[in-house]
């Protein structure tokens, strides 16, 4: 039973599974303190950037929790397709009166920063928009419309990397009004313990335990410190200990620990075996054009189909859909052996993102 296995470690649930918790997000010190000045100095547009894992999210409902209790807040997990769609956000979060329900009025979007406005009555109101590279440009502008009308706001847009890339060639008025940009890349080596002690301790542990010191080292080294990654390995840990009965986790386990389970990386029957040692950023400037263009794109965008990736390449270099799909397979496969990408089955659907490692690189270059 896994309750009796997790007991034995004073746990009362396995603490590495991947949820969000505000009481649990660690690390990214500066860039903390960096919004917080931001909201502080009521500066209007923060824009936070980083790959996918990294932790912004999980950044966005810390500051929700610290923040409640002195600034009214509104944190959108995800920016709609349209603007009239925020008139339903604001109104669910501030409220209209009796009567303006019993005459079914509403604001429309030219006197939303009124309402706005009235419904703040002078505190400083913290706008989140989480997932911000999903929206279209027409959206972001009206953004940035509304924040400028009005009065006491910071809004603080939330994104891939390549948020700022298509703010920056789409919306150069908006690029123009973003007074601060933090970035998030990985934990640090002591902010990573850090996670897995919260982690632990939250489930009722002591410290660190059963990671040994030099095996949350190797968690850090395998990992590169990027949140989820560090949550994902140690959760399989927890899971090869529990099936092999141990009481500690030592580097040798780590070892001899399979990231993705030997079945699920097959491809034409054959199974794929990693690099022992991370590329470098040489290796990969040295690589061929379609093999470093798949990389960028996942770099971009973690977990893909070989046919999402695909579709994001030159297709005119193609005979066809299939011929493209094939040969997208065939580079994908020649990444995994050599350590750049790794491979997740998910239905009967093979995704594929960066390593670990790789995400470092690329955030780097």
């Amino acid at each position: 039973m896994k309750s009796e296995f997790y007991s034995k470690w004073g746990w009362i649930a396995n603490p590495f599974i991947l949820k969000i918790d505000p009481k649990l997000f660690t690390g990214y010190h500066q860039q903390v303190d960096a919004v917080k000045l931001h909201i502080a100095d009521k500066h209007k547009i923060a824009m936070i950037y980083g790959p996918t894992g990294s932790g912004k999210t999980s950044m966005l409902k810390w500051l929700e929790e610290e923040l409640h209790e002195t600034n009214p807040i509104l944190y959108v997990s995800k920016p709609p397709q349209n603007a009239e769609e925020f008139i339903g956000i604001f109104t669910e979060t501030f409220g209209i009166s009796f009567w303006q329900k019993l005459l079914r009025w509403k604001p429309s979007l030219q006197t939303l920063p009124d309402y706005i406005n009235k419904k703040v009555n002078n505190q400083h109101l913290v706008f989140m928009v989480d997932e911000a590279h999903e929206t279209n440009k027409e959206v972001l502008e009206w953004l940035r419309v509304l924040v400028d009308q009005i009065e006491n706001v910071s809004l603080i847009i939330a994104g891939l990397p390549r948020l700022p890339e298509k703010i920056r060639d789409e919306l150069e008025t908006f690029d123009q009004r973003i007074t601060t940009r933090i970035e998030l890349t990985a934990l640090e080596k002591e902010d990573t313990k850090e996670l897995i002690k919260k982690r632990i301790e939250a489930v009722g542990g002591s410290g660190t335990v059963p990671f040994t010191d030099s095996a949350i080292d190797t968690i850090f080294t395998r990992t590169g410190g990027f949140p989820r990654e560090v949550l994902k390995m140690c959760g399989r840990l927890v899971h090869t200990a529990m099936d092999k009965d141990l009481n500690v986790i030592e580097v040798s386990d780590i070892e001899d620990h399979r990231e993705v389970p030997q079945s699920n990386v097959r491809v034409d029957e054959q199974v794929v075996t990693f690099s022992p040692k991370p590329p470098s950023k040489q290796q990969i400037d040295d690589l061929p054009y379609k093999q470093r263009k798949i990389l960028e794109i996942l770099s971009r965008e973690d977990w893909l189909t070989p046919t999402g990736i695909s579709e994001r390449l030159d297709a005119k270099t193609y005979k066809s859909k299939g011929h493209a799909i094939r040969s997208t397979n065939n580079i994908l496969h020649r990444l995994m052996i050599d350590g750049f990408v790794q491979r997740e089955a998910r239905g009967k659907a093979f995704m594929y993102a960066l390593t670990p490692r790789i995400k470092i690189l690329f955030v780097e270059k």
